[in-house]
């Protein structure tokens, strides 16, 4: 009886192993998969730019990893149960590479990471401040125009490798006109997008720590109005001012109510002291509040056309006159009354004009026929630059000539 009881044992205990086989090796074998573009989240960052450092690029990196696990298990698995890390707070300046550490549930076995170190470059952190620009989609009816009251924040930081950083143009929200309300301002919340400096996307190669902007918005009613554009000061050397142009009206949008009472604004006054040749100058209307610039008028300008002619002073002490063909034995000094000095006038083109300086020009007199005593000479100038005329005052100075 004894035996028979043991035999039965082992018979249970081998059809068991049979079954356990059985259902490991045919039911349920083992076997794996590849699950594809598993994010790396990077580790590590802060202590990165702690030392100055960034990686050139989003950092925005995905591995393929290959997991082994029973059947019924990898048919449930989900590339949210699997994590991929990179430590990059022990990355150097220049070419490196970032090592990926995964992580899958207990009942799993990672084969294979592909690829498992990651090609980086790194650069010095570069932090840039951009202002917050609106760009208009869509379009409101005819007599209105989408319009911004007020954005927030008006400045954001980004901030990556120098290199892609240098490149950053500005920040961009885009209102869309169709989706706002007439003359009832709504508040949004509008992801913006970086710009390289040519004006295209450059999102994903700097970051931003806070990329929605709360705009406020509205569709506003348009209206022409005068404009009268204000400037003050001279042209370099005198030169004539042939022609000024400026609009003579702009289109101002806000409420109706508010644009019953506006018929003329006036610009900000505009310096042209100085200039030296055709020029624009951005006009800044001078508008009341509530009423707003319309989008085709913000770039609008006052534009000088020049003469290409001019004169500048240059100014002379008597004792700068120096004496021509004056005999050995005598010796002249140059004099005007009350300390006077000699202006010289030279006229010509504008930019022969700006290259010249007093030491162009040479004052002289005609010693060869000088007396012992006093009397007046008159002074001539001259220079080496072609294309000039120089004219003095006064012409005549006094001379005092006594032997040596």
């Amino acid at each position: 009886m004894e035996s028979r009881k043991i035999v039965r044992l082992i018979t249970s205990l081998l059809i068991s192993i049979a079954l356990w086989v059985y259902v490991i090796n045919v039911v349920n074998p083992s076997s794996t998969t590849t699950v594809r573009n598993i994010p790396v989240t990077l580790t590590g960052t802060e202590t990165l730019y702690e030392k100055n450092l960034a990686i050139e690029g989003s950092g925005d990196f995905t591995v393929d990893i290959t997991v082994r696990g029973s059947r019924t298990d990898l048919s449930t698995l989900a590339a949210d149960n699997i994590v991929a890390t990179a430590d990059v707070s022990e990355l150097t300046l220049g070419q490196d590479f970032i090592t990926v550490e995964v992580t899958v549930p207990r009942e799993y076995t990672v084969e294979d990471i592909r690829s498992r170190k990651i090609g980086v470059y790194v650069d010095e952190l570069e932090v840039k401040t951009v202002p917050v620009e609106v760009a208009y989609s869509g379009s409101a009816k005819n007599g209105y125009e989408a319009t911004v009251v007020s954005v927030y924040p008006e400045y954001i930081e980004v901030y990556g490798a120098k290199k892609l950083v240098d490149g950053v143009g500005g920040f961009v929200v885009t209102v869309d006109a169709s989706n706002l309300e007439y003359e009832n301002v709504n508040e949004f919340q509008i992801t913006g997008q970086v710009r390289d400096l040519a004006g295209n996307d450059f999102s994903g190669k700097v970051r931003v720590d806070e990329p929605v902007i709360t705009v406020s918005a509205t569709n506003y009613a348009t209206k022409s109005v005068v404009l009268t554009t204000g400037y003050h000061g001279q042209p370099w050397a005198g030169a004539n001012v042939n022609r000024i142009t400026a609009p003579s009206t702009i289109t101002v949008k806000g409420s109706m109510s508010l644009l019953s009472g506006v018929t003329e604004v006036y610009s900000e006054e505009i310096d042209i002291e100085g200039i030296y040749g055709d020029a624009e100058f951005p006009i800044v209307p001078i508008l009341p509040e509530g009423i707003y610039l319309s989008e085709k008028d913000k770039d609008i300008k006052l534009e000088i056309d020049l003469s290409d002619t001019g004169s500048v002073e240059f100014y002379y002490y008597p004792y700068e006159v120096s004496t021509r063909d004056l005999a050995d034995n005598l010796y002249a000094s140059y004099s005007l009354s009350d300390g006077a000095y000699i202006t010289a006038t030279v006229t010509g083109p504008i930019a022969t004009l700006r290259s010249m300086s007093a030491a162009d020009v040479t004052l002289s007199a005609d010693g060869s026929k000088f007396v012992l005593g006093n009397t007046t000479v008159k002074v001539t100038a001259s220079t080496q630059i072609s294309g000039v005329n120089i004219s003095l005052s006064p012409e005549t100075i006094s001379v005092y000539v006594r032997e040596k």
